[in-house]
């Protein structure tokens, strides 16, 4: 598990929360042993028992999947937890410095992306959302409110794939991206460098 804040609207902060994301990390490590466990497991507990913090993303990988898992508090009038999950392809790079990144979330696709039941009507209810509008549901946009990345994101993106010509002055980027060349672990620390 790998974590990054995203701090995410200050109105879904709620301090009586139970739960931080270090003791929901520990939980899942301790009782699970796929990267579904744990993400099924810590939305749970917060669903149930509340998250009391900013916004958090936390990678989670097993050696068959790795998943993008963002989490916040409800708000302030009732305990719980707002939160959505992406698998990164297996043939991708996915990357989170601090800024919300997950975009559009299909439900009807399990394999790939989960979120807490009430992840369309919160946004919905606190006006950062409007399903009439005609626009699809964007996670970053209704629980940021601000750009999904920034020159971190979009150095590693454009990096792996430069093919893909991706622009600084974008208004979104990928959720992830193929590579352009197989990536090593010196690519990796090059990257981090």
């Amino acid at each position: 598990i790998g974590e990054t804040t995203i701090g995410g609207r200050r109105e879904l902060i709620n301090s009586e929360g139970l739960f931080l994301i270090e003791e929901l990390e520990r939980l899942a490590l301790q009782r699970c042993t796929t990267a579904r466990e744990a993400i099924k497991l810590i939305g749970a507990m917060a669903t149930e028992y509340g998250y009391g913090d900013r916004g958090e993303c936390i990678t989670i990988a097993d050696s068959k999947e790795v998943w993008h898992f963002e989490i916040m508090g409800a708000g302030p009038l009732e305990i719980g937890a707002v939160w959505a999950a992406a698998r990164i392809p297996d043939d991708h790079v996915g990357v989170s410095a601090n800024i919300p990144r997950i975009a559009e979330i299909n439900l009807k696709d399990p394999d790939h992306y989960m979120a807490s039941e009430n992840v369309f009507s919160l946004a919905e209810e606190m006006g950062w959302y409007d399903p009439a509008a005609g626009e699809p549901f964007k996670w970053w946009k209704a629980y940021s409110g601000r750009k999904p990345f920034s020159m971190r994101e979009f150095f590693i993106l454009s990096t792996m794939a430069p093919s893909l010509n991706l622009e600084i002055d974008a208004d979104e980027l990928p959720f992830s991206v193929k590579p352009d060349k197989k990536v090593s672990v010196r690519d990796v620390m090059a990257c981090y460098r």
